[in-house]
């Protein structure tokens, strides 16, 4: 079924072809730069004026981005302040102990680590060294050439 608007649209693509094709290529640069840059500011406005209530209902937590650096700094303290009192009262109040603790928790991982990564290398290099001297066989079809052959 066709209905009215088949027709408008029509009508309204014949005026787009025609300013297009007709009035534009004869307006000078200049003059269309300045009605495209009124037409984009007045495009601006509207819609503007139109959605600036959905702006400023959906943008709402966008000022809490003013207090983030206050809420991180708060966050840091609080925590150093629970991490001491976590170990004044863990260690009897002894901290330089629940420090030298930590201090030989972390020589210890840094100790295996070095030790297994050692371990590995020389596993490689060994690896490495003792298939070099070993020809490698290119050709995959030798063991069956060579059972044809006998």
């Amino acid at each position: 079924m066709d209905s009215i608007l088949t027709l408008f649209y029509i009508f309204i693509a014949v005026l787009t072809a025609l300013l297009a094709y007709l009035i534009l290529p004869k307006i000078p640069t200049t003059i269309l730069s300045i009605g495209a840059a009124v037409a984009l500011a007045a495009g601006i406005w509207w819609h503007w004026k139109q959605f600036s209530v959905e702006y400023r209902l959906s943008t709402w937590q966008d000022n809490l981005r003013n207090y983030a650096s206050y809420a991180l700094l708060l966050l840091a303290i609080l925590l150093s302040y629970g991490f001491y009192v976590f170990v004044w009262t863990s260690n009897g109040g002894n901290i330089e102990a629940a420090f030298s603790q930590v201090k030989n928790s972390v020589m210890n991982a840094g100790r295996i680590a070095s030790e297994r990564a050692s371990q590995g290398l020389s596993a490689f290099g060994e690896a490495i060294s003792s298939n070099m001297g070993a020809p490698k066989n290119t050709n995959r079809n030798t063991n069956r050439n060579a059972e044809i052959l006998e």
